[in-house]
């Protein structure tokens, strides 16, 4: 039942709400951080499972209705208060619940072979206006992982405020050269996302919408930047599970699909997440997911713990 996990944080941040708690979306900027602390005391998980559960297929094509109830009750949220403080609160919650839980959802959906399940990864990239991805990453960064005109590829002794613009801006120009016709389509649905929740929200909604995309695509980005930071590859060179960081600390992996078993992921991006292997033979993180999101915000403390460990493999 572990694959339950992350539809708790959306669920109860709903339930908060809908009750009348004030708290309601910061609760999922709370989460975030005892994730982080139940990390470090739950340790690693390395058993790797044999079938993939049939569950987790569901909670897929599910979330994206979750995700969008989250999103709406927001837009309520922030349109029913004059408080600068609710649309900043609620803007961080729902762009969090997005981004480290939603992205991941449509992460898996996008590389799977059947129609539904690809359109369901883009209405889901949609919700925070960074739709593009699902050309780039699929088409672009699976091919490019580990070479310098990857821009999803952070290189070593780059902070992730320099790579923050490479990345989003080189990710839309790759998407673009790929294939522009549907590059142009995501545009046009995103663009009339924005006009729906401007002629029935108003400026708040705009702005809220806005706001929790920008938190959205931020983790988005910081998730590359952790997964293939300083890992490189010659052109001739066959992707193989060095050319990404691997993590099996048991939280992250419980509330991010098995997103950071990301080694294997690149090895092998058929394989489902419920099936993705604990890498042995891979760089491994030293802490979870949660915790180098947060380290990853302080270059020199990131470069301290981080460079060393891509040294002592050259």
């Amino acid at each position: 039942m572990k694959s339950l996990l992350p539809c708790l944080v959306p669920a109860v941040v709903l339930a908060a709400f809908w009750s009348g708690r004030p708290w309601a979306f910061s609760a999922a900027i709370w989460i975030y951080f005892a994730a982080m602390l139940l990390d470090f005391v739950a340790g690693e998980d390395r058993d790797d499972e044999q079938a993939a559960p049939y569950m987790l297929r569901l909670i897929t094509w599910l979330w994206l209705p979750l995700n969008a109830a989250v999103i709406a009750t927001g837009l309520i949220a922030v349109t029913t208060s004059d408080s600068l403080n609710t649309l900043y609160a609620v803007s961080i919650g729902a762009g969090a619940i997005s981004g480290m839980f939603g992205i991941p959802v449509a992460h898996e959906l996008m590389h799977r072979e059947r129609r539904f399940e690809r359109v369901l990864a883009a209405l889901q990239m949609t919700l925070f206006s960074y739709t593009h991805f699902c050309i780039e990453h699929v088409e672009g960064h699976h091919h490019n992982v580990g070479l310098r005109r990857d821009p999803a590829t952070a290189r070593y002794g780059e902070t992730l405020y320099a790579f923050l613009p490479r990345s989003v801006f080189g990710g839309f120009v790759s998407a673009w050269r790929l294939d522009r016709n549907r590059v142009l389509r995501y545009l046009l649905g995103i663009a009339m996302i924005y006009a729906a929740i401007a002629f029935t929200f108003g400026w708040r909604g705009v702005v809220f919408f806005a706001a929790q995309s920008a938190v959205g695509i931020l983790i988005i980005e910081v998730i590359n930047y952790v997964e293939h930071y300083g890992l490189t590859r010659q052109e001739s060179e066959p992707v193989t599970n060095r050319h990404s960081w691997n993590s099996s600390h048991r939280i992250s992996n419980w509330l991010m699909f098995n997103v950071p078993r990301h080694s294997d992921h690149h090895a092998d991006a058929e394989r489902p997440y419920p099936l993705l292997r604990h890498a042995y033979d891979a760089r491994q993180l030293p802490a979870g997911y949660f915790a180098m999101f947060v380290l990853a915000l302080f270059p020199p403390l990131w470069r301290l713990v981080m460079d060393p460990l891509i040294e002592v493999h050259e």
